[in-house]
């Protein structure tokens, strides 16, 4: 998926960090301070190597019906949603790395965090965010989540 379909204008990215859920804005929060936000740059390199291999579909998701996925799987609620989110992320929490948060939303800035945090806080992402994607850092997973419950589970194409 090409950023610049993403992009409103390169200073539209992460002008509104106030819409990320409050822990990520919080420096006396633990969790918090394990936040960490892109900038512009840094968020245009894990793009690249993640969501813009993807083909687009309107409404600012994946093609799914162009490219293959692993799983698809759909939420009710939020709670459900967070036991989902915990046995997704948990290779990674078990291995201690780290995921990024890239939201559908351009105006707030991709995050990345522990994977252990983001399952304490999959509440909070989806509360601030329905439209989002999950990639762990150094893997080759993508995770995309949109507002209506559905989450795919795909494997990035190669380059």
């Amino acid at each position: 998926m090409a950023e610049e379909e993403r992009m409103t204008g390169t200073s539209s990215y992460g002008s509104r960090p106030e819409y990320l859920p409050g822990f990520m804005n919080d420096p006396r929060d633990d969790d918090g301070r394990q936040v960490v936000k892109l900038d512009l740059a840094e968020n245009r390199v894990l793009t690249a190597a993640s969501l813009s291999r993807f083909p687009a579909r309107a409404g600012d998701s994946i093609d799914f019906e162009a490219v293959p996925y692993e799983d698809r799987l759909w939420w009710d609620d939020e709670e459900h949603w967070t036991r989902m989110a915990a046995e997704l992320l948990s290779p990674y929490v078990q291995r201690g790395e780290r995921i990024a948060v890239i939201w559908g939303n351009y105006l707030m800035p991709t995050v990345t965090m522990p994977a252990d945090v983001a399952v304490r806080h999959a509440r909070d992402i989806l509360d601030a965010g329905p439209h989002f994607w999950i990639h762990p850092l150094g893997g080759s997973v993508l995770i995309e989540c949109l507002m209506d419950g559905q989450v795919t589970v795909a494997t990035i194409p190669s380059d």
